[in-house]
């Protein structure tokens, strides 16, 4: 399987926002294809550290392969896990940044067997890590009822439709299972009149975001993260649409209230005109930074 590079969203911003210390520890905890890596070590001297992880085996094959420099160590495990990793490095507390680029990667969308994406056919998946997580998009759409679907295309995409969707869903499979990423974008475009984007786009990001937990990941991946910074150790977390960035945002709230930590840049950080022109995703992405006090 050739795995598909992904471009690194806000790769200069991010470098000069947590690279505050050139000899020091970084992690990055959604290394995907190392775009954001790459960059954070060439800021860095020959004695940092740089720690990459990523929950999906596919990217750490990669990873693995491509990484060889002696300032990097790479482990196949989720964000969520930074503060039992670092426990075990015994660096805890000695953090000076951390990355969370939380988007899906362009390997994941562009490769058909994970069954991300709408636009190429391949079976009902979107599990990041296939041994960590045991529900599957498969699952979901064919064994839940129409009230569970209702409730996670509302919350997880804020779909208009999500009752008419869910009916359609619970009809259909009464014949036979829906198996792929095709059957479920077709069923769902006949029912969504949607010419901005495709009419499956928030269905396909509601079930992905419930299937992977993403959340609660999100929330408690912050919080192990900033557990672990030095004191003026900053965490900065990329986000790609509204209901992640405003998680993000109340969490950072929260530890800026209970003065832990500030923030860095109010309104968070986005690309610039050329680099939303060079790459697509870039368009709604958002960097947010907080510092540990």
């Amino acid at each position: 399987m050739v795995y598909t590079e992904h471009v690194p969203v806000l790769a200069n911003e991010v470098v000069h926002c947590l690279v505050k210390r050139p000899s020091g520890i970084y992690i990055d905890g959604t290394a995907g294809s190392g775009g954001h890596s790459r960059k954070i070590l060439e800021a860095m001297s020959p004695d940092g550290l740089l720690i990459m992880l990523d929950i999906d085996e596919e990217a750490i094959s990669y990873l693995k392969n491509k990484f060889t420099d002696p300032r990097v160590r790479i482990f196949n495990a989720s964000y969520v896990d930074i503060p039992h990793l670092v426990g075990e490095l015994e660096i805890c507390g000695k953090i000076d940044g951390i990355l969370l680029d939380l988007g899906i990667s362009t390997h994941q969308v562009y490769e058909p067997t994970r069954g991300f994406s709408f636009m190429r056919n391949g079976p009902l998946d979107m599990r990041f890590s296939r041994e960590m997580h045991t529900i599957s998009a498969y699952d979901v759409v064919n064994t839940y009822d129409k009230e569970q679907l209702i409730e996670i295309f509302r919350k997880y995409g804020e779909e208009p439709h999500a009752e008419e969707i869910a009916s359609a869903i619970v009809e259909r499979r009464k014949f036979h299972p829906i198996q792929t990423t095709e059957e479920l974008a077709n069923l769902v475009s006949e029912i969504v009149n949607e010419t901005r984007k495709h009419p499956a786009t928030r269905v396909f990001q509601a079930i992905r975001i419930y299937v992977n937990d993403e959340f609660k990941n999100i929330r408690e991946g912050i919080k192990g993260a900033i557990s672990v910074l030095r004191k003026g150790g900053r965490l900065g977390v990329i986000t790609y649409h509204s209901l992640e960035d405003k998680l993000v945002k109340r969490v950072f709230a929260e530890y800026k209230h209970k003065s832990v930590a500030r923030v860095i840049k109010k309104h968070g950080v986005r690309p610039s005109w050329e680099e939303k022109q060079r790459n697509r995703k870039s368009r709604s992405a958002i960097l947010r930074v907080i510092e540990k006090r």
